[in-house]
């Protein structure tokens, strides 16, 4: 099960689709309910699952999905999302459903350590039933639409890449804000904001913001296969997120061997190694510098997507992932 509609959560459908994929190669049959590339909702999840008679239902987002199998008697396991974790599980309105959903799966899959160490802490009776599948980093197709070329972008310029929706939790005003300052130091930059515009009022903030910034793009969501390409333009990729699990662009970023700038939270670093193979940055200020240090020194960009690609490809392997999918499954 995957949160619908599937533009409006790319992470999780990008997950979502990863792991039928892999499923369905080692020859197991798997049914996506949600927002899926075929298009909406085509029946109730009753009818669905009473249809498909599955082994095992798998609901990816324990508020967005994993409420609709609260009294599913088929064996049903929930992933989180950092949403679940950070923002959810902590509203007086949604915290109850949530840890009630985690109480009642009959595993939890979280992306981290830090994440499984954090639902056994918040829901006790979780305790013994929630295991680690650490997303794979896999490497998108880069022979899209070339994003400089189509933009009028020269190759000589310093491109920041920031994927993700538009909505407080991504935190794209710290990115706007550090570009402003970079303008105001002289420092020639170009910031490219690409995702939907998920809450009304925070895109009206950001592209008022953007407005007053020369080199600040705010662009649609781009196409799946577009994306590949995009970050391959990208002399840096961006997180500005407040909270995460499990970045699906710093994964992706990061297997096609792009340099990485992220928020210093939680599930950001888990993934990346500050100085090592990536940075880490606390506010607009600190993430000017790094900026302004990469553009400066290109190669200490490539360098650190050297070292974040072959880090990956060590830890994140899609193997290990389809591996641990099963194992809960089978635990379930």
């Amino acid at each position: 099960m995957t949160p619908a509609p599937s533009g409006e959560h790319l992470g999780g459908s990008a997950t979502v689709t990863r792991y039928r994929e892999s499923l369905q190669q080692r020859g197991h049959l798997c049914e996506l309910f949600g927002g899926g590339s075929e298009g909406g909702l085509k029946q109730s999840l009753e009818g669905t699952i009473g249809r498909f008679a599955p082994d095992i239902v798998h609901a990816h987002d324990a508020r967005r999905c994993g409420v609709q199998l609260l009294g599913c008697r088929t064996p049903w396991v929930v992933s989180l999302s950092g949403e679940d974790l950070h923002e959810d599980a902590q509203r007086e309105d949604l915290g109850p459903l949530v840890c009630e959903v985690l109480r009642r799966a009959h595993r939890v899959l979280a992306p981290s350590q830090a994440a499984a160490r954090l639902v056994e802490e918040r829901v006790p009776d979780a305790v013994g039933k929630v295991d680690v599948v650490a997303r794979a980093a896999t490497k998108l197709p880069t022979d899209g639409t070339d994003l400089r070329r189509s933009l009028g972008i020269s190759p000589k310029r310093f491109v920041a890449l920031l994927p993700g929706g538009l909505r407080p939790v991504k935190g794209q005003h710290v990115a706007v804000e550090a570009a402003r300052l970079l303008a105001e130091a002289g420092a020639d930059l170009e910031l490219i904001l690409a995702g939907p515009e998920l809450d009304a009022g925070y895109t009206q903030r950001v592209r008022e913001l953007a407005d007053d910034v020369p080199g600040v793009r705010v662009l649609p969501t781009l196409a799946r296969e577009r994306m590949g390409a995009a970050y391959a333009d990208a002399d840096v990729v961006l997180n500005t997120s407040t909270s995460e699990g499990a970045s699906a662009c710093v994964l992706e970023a990061g297997a096609l061997g792009r340099a990485v700038v992220a928020s210093d939270v939680a599930g950001n670093r888990e993934l990346i190694r500050h100085k090592e193979t990536g940075l880490l940055f606390c506010g607009a200020e600190e993430l000017a510098k790094q900026l302004l240090a990469l553009r400066r020194n290109r190669s200490a960009a490539g360098v650190l997507g050297v070292r974040i690609r072959e880090d990956f490809a060590r830890r994140f392997g899609l193997d290990a992932e389809v591996g641990a999918l099963l194992s809960s499954y089978a635990a379930a």
